[in-house]
């Protein structure tokens, strides 16, 4: 397929252009405490949770009057906006807490809200790319330099034995999934999100190499502040309580999650049932259920922080150790879970 018809048809998935980080896109309740969570990137439907919550007035229930910002600049611009107190929340992954804790952010993980390692690299079938060793000589697009995708990717390689050297990468930025679609790599680094859009614009199913079974880094996490949580207790307990009930929401009714992202991104009701196989990808991926089919939450405390903190360490993402444990803390959400 040319490259300018599929990213054309992204283009319909993806609101194009830059949000700045001071963007508000949401501002439910003409009254209540003023909140402001901010995410490091366009609204797209794995933040389905949060719109949820807030579609069916969970955050309005805890008096809190809660708005939705987008950084332009990734995860970074999400704790320079959080250590500056210009917000109260965040949301991202767990490399970018890391990395801001050894920088000296007072960054702090008060809910898991994706459990598990949704990132992966992936390949066509005709490929006959399976494993990590097949990707030796290869090209392997990717967005940038760093980001949680290519640490994912040097993880997978470092933990089997390949060096950097053995493989070529290809930085793409926002042209991730049509430079890989067009042929100009061997496999694509991406997440789970990326994987169903790539499948859906091509037909085909693509073969996966997990980053889970290397890492766990790559989770999602709900960070705030020191701060917040010295000052503004009350407000931290409020927020995750209304959160978690959204969490779980979006997890049960599904097209109601999806709807909720539309209501506050109408754009994305061009395509909807993409968006939903997008966050059905993400629920069935993303949790871990029970003998009896329920949804396993999981408390901050579950990972292994200092294997994160180690294995960010050994690819270089960060250049020193320091007490991880101030990271995160169980305090706001072991009652709920």
């Amino acid at each position: 397929m040319d490259k300018k018809i599929i990213g054309a048809l992204i283009a319909v998935v993806v609101i194009a252009g830059a949000i700045g980080a001071a963007v508000v896109l949401y501002t439910p309740t003409p009254s209540g405490e003023k909140v402001t969570l901010m995410f490091g990137f366009t609204p797209n439907v794995g933040y389905a949770p949060f719109y949820t919550a807030a579609a069916k007035g969970f955050y309005a229930e805890e008096g809190l009057n809660v708005s939705f910002q987008y950084s332009s600049e990734g995860g970074v611009g999400v704790m320079k906006q959080l250590s500056a107190g210009k917000v109260e929340f965040g949301y991202g992954g767990d490399s970018t807490v890391v990395i801001a804790r050894t920088q000296g952010m007072p960054i702090v993980c008060v809910q898991t809200i994706i459990p598990n390692n949704l990132f992966r690299i992936i390949a066509r079938e005709r490929s006959n790319i399976t494993e990590p060793a097949d990707l030796i000589g290869k090209k392997i697009v990717t967005i940038a330099p760093a980001g949680a995708v290519t640490q994912n990717i040097q993880l997978i390689l470092y933990k089997s034995g390949i060096k950097s050297k053995d493989v070529t990468f290809i930085y793409a930025g926002g042209g991730l999934i049509s430079t890989f679609l067009s042929g100009e790599g061997d496999a694509m680094g991406a997440y789970l999100p990326q994987q169903v859009v790539a499948e859906s614009i091509s037909g085909e199913k693509m073969n996966v190499i997990y980053g889970k079974d290397y890492t766990t880094v790559g989770k999602t996490y709900l960070y705030t502040t020191e701060k917040m949580i010295k000052e503004h207790q009350d407000i931290v307990r409020k927020f995750v309580r209304a959160t978690q009930k959204g969490l779980e929401y979006s997890i049960e009714h599904p097209e109601e999650a999806v709807d909720a992202f539309i209501k506050y991104n109408p754009d994305a009701a061009k395509k909807k049932e993409l968006h939903l196989a997008i966050w059905k990808a993400m629920i069935e991926e993303g949790f871990d259920r029970d003998a009896e089919g329920n949804v396993i939450f999981k408390l901050p405390s579950d990972d292994n922080w200092i294997e994160k903190q180690d294995d960010l360490y050994i690819i270089g993402a960060i250049d020193k150790k320091i007490d991880i444990s101030k990271a995160y803390t169980d305090e706001f959400v072991r009652d709920l879970i």
